[in-house]
Order: C-alpha cells, then structure tokens, then sequence
C-alpha cells in the first residue's frame, strides 16, 4: 500500500469513489454525491492546500494490483466543533472503493498516519464515524481506538467518536 498526494490525473479514480453509492452516504457532515469528474478534479486542488505536516489527505494505491490507480483516500485534518470554537483536535480517516474493501487497506494507510502523527508530537486522534458504518468502527478498533459514543460536538451532526491517545 502507497500512500501519496492526490494529483490532477487521479480525478476520475476519485470521482469513483465520491459518486459509488456505498461509500458517498457515509462522508462528511452532509453527505453529497460527487457529481462528475471535474467536481472531483476540484476536489482534489482544494486537497492539495490542506497539506501541512503531518496534516493531509491522501490518495491511497494498492501494492498489490497491477494499476496503480488510487482506490481510496486517508486523512488527517483539523476537526472543527459544531460550536464553532477553536480546538486543536485532529481527526483521522479513510474512505475507499468497495471493490478495495476488505483488503486491509484502510487499517494499513490509517496506521501509517498514525506514526506520523505520533512523530509530530500530536497527543491525540480522533476518528468520528457515522452510526451504522460497520467497516469504519472495525478499522477503529483495529487501531486500537476507544470508542466515546454518539456525540454532536464536531460537524454540527451526530456522529460516533473514538479517539486514540498517541503520548
């Protein structure tokens, strides 16, 4: 498994992701469906900005398969209160292709940005997963995450919080 920055050429692999049905319904405070190739390709330079150390999101590549087409993507961002107010909080996460689930892929990526994180001196990890998504909570507890339950603290919605101390 690579994990990689996400380049221009890679938008049609992300709008597979961003528009499958199995995988848009889980994303973000109101999921959308990626509508086309080219909100995708904006997608990935707003993406581009958000690099910062250890902060990011990334295209993930199988080492596996003979295209190295980018399956899915990991993430460290900023994790923004429903409030409003400033935190320091950091969330990681992931979202793949179904035709890459349960290979590994997720786990592998998310704990390689974990050492990354913890090589940064970041304290802290927080993954927020909607109630409901199984394979999310499985990789969570993979990374050994303790799981907080419902919260309406980040995004504004509700969603599941884990969180894994790094220090």
């Amino acid at each position: 498994m690579l994990l990689r920055p996400w380049e221009p050429q890679d938008a049609p692999a992300l709008y597979a992701v961003l528009a499958d049905d199995e995988v848009w319904p889980w994303l973000g405070a109101t999921p959308q469906r990626c509508p086309d190739v080219e909100a995708a390709a904006r997608t990935i330079a707003r993406w581009s900005q958000l690099a910062d150390g250890p902060l990011g999101i990334w295209a993930i590549e199988a080492a596996d398969v003979a295209d190295p087409t980018p399956c899915g993507s990991a993430l460290v961002v900023p994790l923004p209160r429903s409030d409003g107010a400033p935190t320091e909080a950091v969330e990681i996460g992931w979202h793949l292709h179904p035709a890459a689930w349960g290979r590994g892929y997720a786990t592998e990526a998310a704990l390689a940005l974990v050492d990354r994180v913890r090589d940064a001196g970041l304290p802290l990890l927080h993954a927020v997963v909607r109630e409901g998504n199984d394979r999310s909570m499985a990789v969570c507890d993979r990374l050994g995450m303790t799981r907080l339950g419902p919260t309406q603290e980040w995004y504004g919605t509700e969603f599941v919080d884990h969180v894994l101390r790094l220090g």
